[in-house]
């Protein structure tokens, strides 16, 4: 069996026992008695201390299994098992120390010594003859190995060597090698001595319980990652909310470390890492909804790399301007009124819209509006939000009748016309001037009157809009100061018959 390791402390106890040893086999003085005594007393402060240890490091476990008790349990049990183990092996020797002082006759009351601490006889007694049916040093033997066994299985296999346990039957340099391990350690040793050393055995079997439960302590956290950096991060369901969509965002606090950067790949190629955060940027170049994927490698600290996968959606859509004006919010009424309908942020193809009166047809954001009655309507828009269809909001329009159009005569409305031009018109017309719409009107009806200087007045009423051989023969007489008037003018148009307003009148240059 490998000498375990020990601590310079424990070195140089040792180091201290055996001289002594030597110095009682050349029966020095009983100085070297009392230097037993000093050692002892040393051992046994070095023993509080070390509990203080092992009590600190379970004060730790506790506060692990009330952070993590999933994680910390397995080694906070197994920590159970290391103190039951040393707590019965260390009140066993307790119970060989007391006997061993009580057959020496106790303790002196004035110096607080044992009486008979120089009786070599009775650690043998003890320890190897039987006393009372049982020889106490191999029992301690057997309790020793088995203790240190117990507590090296609490141990991963690939751990074992970075653990000390200074517990051991290791017989003393030296020893006589037909001996067994507790006739080199008791036979024919004084008292003293043999309660000396079985003070360091307890103070090895506190070294072995600190260094174990040291061990399971850092097995809580060997595999966590170590991060120096806090931030707040909120991350929101979407960037865009609709009046009346609830906003929802994750808000927690993430964790990176300045010391080891994470390797980052999206679409498996790999992305510039800047403190901690992996930068992915892409300017796209159509309007749509895309996605992409990939993988955050992080190397743990006991050397294995972990992949944290993630896959995220955009959607891209076009810049959109949007300019009303509010008074001319109009449509007409006989005519077919395009509309151009979209919500930013939702895909035209994800809208709903209805008109409260009228009829509207169309899709994908491209709709026609018709309307048969002067007043106001509603545009309804909902769309698809999260999976559920919501009302987006509402537009009004006022509705209003095609504005007539004028009649024409020659070209114009009213004026003046040169007698050669007005002896040439084929008839009335009618024609709707700066307006958006497209429109024909047809003249249905109308009353022509001639005025001629010194004559009387030619009236006629003509269905339809060209002009009469009796009219044209009349046109023919006209001179410079003639009055022409029409008027009752009747037209068709887009919302069915109906009279112009106004009538015409050319005055003849």
């Amino acid at each position: 069996m490998a000498r375990p390791k020990e601590t310079t402390r424990q070195r140089l106890i040792g180091m201290m026992y055996l001289v002594l040893l030597a110095l009682l086999a050349l029966n020095v003085s009983s100085e070297v008695l009392d230097a037993f005594k000093t050692v002892k007393d040393g051992i046994e402060t070095t023993t509080k201390t070390t509990q203080s240890t092992i009590d600190d490091t379970m004060r730790s476990f506790a506060k692990a299994m009330d952070n993590d008790k999933e994680k910390a349990e397995p080694f906070f049990l197994k920590a159970l098992v290391a103190q039951k183990t040393t707590r019965e092996l260390y009140a066993y020797i307790e119970e060989i120390k007391e006997l061993m002082i009580s057959e020496a006759n106790g303790l002196n009351d004035e110096t607080g010594d044992i009486r008979k601490r120089e009786n070599t006889v009775i650690p043998g007694r003890i320890m190897i003859d039987n006393i009372a049916g049982k020889a106490y040093g191999p029992e301690l033997r057997n309790k020793i190995d088995s203790a240190r066994a117990l507590l090296l299985s609490l141990v991963d296999s690939a751990d074992i060597n970075t653990v000390n346990l200074v517990l051991s039957t290791q017989k003393p340099l030296g020893a006589d090698v037909t001996q067994t391990w507790e006739s080199s350690m008791f036979e024919y040793k004084p008292v003293t001595a043999a309660v000396t050393l079985l003070a360091k055995l307890q103070n090895d079997v506190k070294n072995s319980e600190a260094e174990i439960l040291r061990y399971l302590l850092r097995s809580v956290y060997e595999s966590d990652f170590k991060f120096d950096v806090l931030e707040a991060a909120v991350v929101p369901n979407s960037n865009f909310v609709l009046i009346g969509q609830p906003y929802e965002a994750d808000i927690f606090v993430t964790a990176s470390s300045t010391t080891q950067q994470p390797e980052v790949e999206v679409n498996g190629q790999n992305i510039p890492v800047e403190n901690g955060k992996g930068k992915y940027r892409i300017t796209p170049n159509r309007e749509g909804i895309f996605s992409f994927k990939g993988v955050a490698k992080v190397k743990a600290p006991d050397g294995s790399i972990s992949d944290y996968p993630f896959t995220q959606t955009y959607q891209v859509g076009a810049p959109v301007a949007v300019v009303s004006a509010e008074k001319m919010n109009v449509l007409y009424i006989g005519v077919d009124n395009p509309m151009s309908i979209s919500v930013p942020g939702i895909p035209k193809d994800k809208l709903r819209v209805s008109l409260s009166e009228g009829n509207l047809v169309g899709s994908a954001g491209n709709y026609v509006a018709k309307v048969s009655t002067p007043g106001r309507v509603r545009f309804n828009v909902s769309g698809e939000v999260n999976g559920q269809f919501r009302q987006l909001g509402f537009k009004e329009f006022r509705v209003r009748r095609v504005p007539p159009p004028l009649g024409k005569f020659g070209g114009i409305t009213s004026g003046s016309l040169s007698a050669a031009v007005a002896k040439v018109q084929p008839g009335v017309f009618a024609e709707l001037e700066n307006f958006d719409f497209d429109l024909s009107y047809t003249v249905t009806r109308f009353t022509i009157t001639i005025a001629r200087r010194g004559q009387d007045p030619y009236v006629e009423t003509i269905a339809g809009n060209a002009l009469t051989a009796r009219t044209k023969q009349v046109l023919n007489t006209v001179a410079a100061r003639d009055i022409i008037s029409i008027d009752d003018i009747f037209v068709r148009g887009p919302s069915g018959v109906e009279k112009l307003p106004t009538g015409i009148t050319v005055r003849i240059q």
